[in-house]
């Protein structure tokens, strides 16, 4: 495989800064859960999928509307995968951040090995209607083969919650899943314990430590923000303690803020 020009973490934390993918808030120290709704929207803290909350967010989904960044994104992890990822046999997006990088990880991947890579995507939940599939493009397949080692992609990893949520459903359909894979991998504990604990391995481009010291090195952002976001990623689950927030689990009610 003849390897292009590969950038330096610097380089990619800094497209994403340009991009506006990074979003830093002031949470207060003192909130509730039942009060985060009524606070100004740059108070509120993120609800993350994984139903925890947080200060920061780096929207890489939203990246999916600037073509040649992703894809240029897309193809520098594809160089990783390749070198990381033994006997890869497709891709499995999850629902809904990892199917556009997912797809373009499957295309650049087929370049550089010279043969066929699927695709197929992973639903959160099991479709109401129609065949009731959880993963859509896997089912009479004849490009996968019984048994093939599956990558779960998302465009970032906080909590690994939903990475190895995709490799379980990988698993209990027959398959293999060693690895995830995304843009941006946040690198916190809890979800370095998650993927332990599923035997699933990580490849990325980037850091979220690594991108948030570029940014304070070209003070994209006011320091403060920059240090309460590091504060929470070296422990997530005091950071929400220590403001009386508490995570939402599935059958909670839930707030009325949007997700993240």
């Amino acid at each position: 495989m003849t390897r292009t020009y590969e950038p330096s973490a610097e380089q990619i934390a800094r497209m994403l800064i340009e991009a506006h993918a990074l979003e830093l808030r002031d949470v207060p120290m003192m909130v509730t859960n039942a009060e985060v709704d009524r606070l100004p929207t740059q108070r509120q803290p993120f609800l993350y999928s994984s139903g925890n909350w947080g200060p920061g967010y780096v929207s890489i989904k939203n990246l999916v509307g600037r073509k040649d960044i992703i894809k240029y994104l897309c193809h520098h992890l594809a160089l990783r995968v390749a070198d990381e990822v033994r006997s890869l046999g497709f891709i499995a997006g999850n629902v809904t951040g990892g199917m556009v990088p997912g797809w373009q990880l499957s295309e650049e991947l087929e370049g550089m090995l010279g043969r066929r890579v699927p695709f197929v995507y992973i639903r959160g939940t099991r479709k109401k209607g129609g065949q009731k599939e959880l993963i859509t493009g896997i089912t009479d397949n004849p490009e996968i083969s019984p048994g093939a080692n599956g990558l779960v992609v998302e465009e970032l990893v906080n909590f690994a919650e939903s990475t190895c949520a995709g490799a379980v459903a990988l698993r209990d359909a027959g398959y293999q899943a060693t690895h995830g894979a995304c843009i941006l991998f946040y690198g916190n504990p809890e979800a370095i314990k998650t993927l332990g604990r599923h035997r699933v391995g990580m490849v990325y481009l980037l850091t979220l430590p690594r991108l948030l010291a570029v940014a304070r090195w070209h003070r994209a952002f006011p320091g403060d923000a920059i240090a309460d976001y590091e504060c929470f990623l070296t422990n997530p689950l005091e950071w929400q303690g220590r403001r009386g927030l508490k995570p939402v689990r599935e059958n909670d009610t839930q707030p009325t803020v949007a997700k993240h």
